[in-house]
């Protein structure tokens, strides 16, 4: 059997027709500037994308496992494989087990998270992929701002007093590293993103102590409030909430979880104050579209 002209010449006329298609795919989307925030159904954990300008990729948070995968797969345009940022709020796995998937499946250039770290087998492996990939890894603290494609990135917590007095340098890791007798959750980056009228705030795991330490931060009220803690007793309280006064409150959680979360007074906390309640045990993925 042997291929006849007219099967090569429908091979490559579909072959360009294909091309075509796609360069129109590629052209119209990347004139539209539309700006998503999606929180990924991850399960009980975080993790939430912001495609800026329908250009830049942003990643906040991976949760625990590879599930992360299929919310980028949904969310983001199959021809874009590069990943601009990537921020972990703090070195839990809840929060940073699914970049360690994510790294083998997209191009991450850049990556902000905590110098306060834990002692966990699977955090010194991601340490050790973004190593040896020569990711750029910075340390953003309190006081911090960044423009990314026109949004702009204001970080309120922590800051570089606490971790000096709430810290000790461990040997064999870098000097940026820290290590800590308090709890992780203390240390969960806590800052804003901001791009013209739409504003989210995102909190981690961040106590109650540490977010009433806050109050004095005006730039804190936001459209969106990612909920602290997937909704637990011990994040939101009622003042920092007043100061946020968000529009939407977003809880990421896991369905049936064995935490209880979300309790039922920062369910109640919510409804009271007339915000609207969006949960990813009950929803999936969350998408909000706003034009900038």
């Amino acid at each position: 059997m042997f291929e006849t002209p007219f099967s090569k010449f429908s091979f490559i006329f579909a072959l360009i027709i294909s091309s075509i298609i796609l360069f129109i795919i590629f052209l119209s989307s990347s004139q539209n500037s539309i700006t998503a925030l999606v929180f990924c159904d991850v399960g009980q954990g975080d993790g939430i994308y912001l495609r800026i300008k329908n250009q830049t990729d942003i990643l906040v948070d991976a949760g625990p496992d590879r599930k992360i995968l299929d919310c980028l797969g949904k969310n983001m345009p199959f021809f874009d494989r590069t990943i601009e940022l990537a921020i972990i709020s703090h070195a839990q796995k809840d929060h940073f087990g699914g970049l360690l998937y994510i790294l083998d499946r997209y191009d991450v250039k850049k990556i902000w998270m905590s110098g306060v770290h834990g002692n966990s087998r699977s955090f010194r492996e991601l340490l050790e992929k973004i190593d040896a990939k020569r990711i750029l890894l910075e340390f953003p603290k309190a006081g911090e701002i960044s423009i990314l494609s026109g949004a702009k990135i204001d970080f309120f917590w922590p800051s570089d007093e606490f971790i000096a007095k709430s810290t000790f340098s461990e040997e064999g890791l870098p000097a940026y590293f820290k290590q800590t007798a308090k709890d992780l959750n203390d240390f969960s980056l806590i800052f804003s993103l901001e791009i013209k009228d739409a504003k989210v705030l995102f909190t981690g795991d961040a106590p109650p102590y540490i977010l009433n330490g806050l109050l004095y931060q005006p730039k804190i009220k936001s459209n969106f409030l990612k909920i602290p803690h997937h909704g637990s007793k011990n994040g939101l309280t009622v003042e920092f909430l007043k100061l946020a006064d968000p529009s939407y409150g977003v809880i990421s959680v896991g369905k049936k979880n064995s935490y209880g979360h979300p309790a039922k007074e920062v369910l109640v906390m919510l409804k009271t104050s007339n915000i609207k309640i969006r949960r990813t045990d009950t929803e999936g993925d969350i998408v909000f579209k706003f034009k900038n």
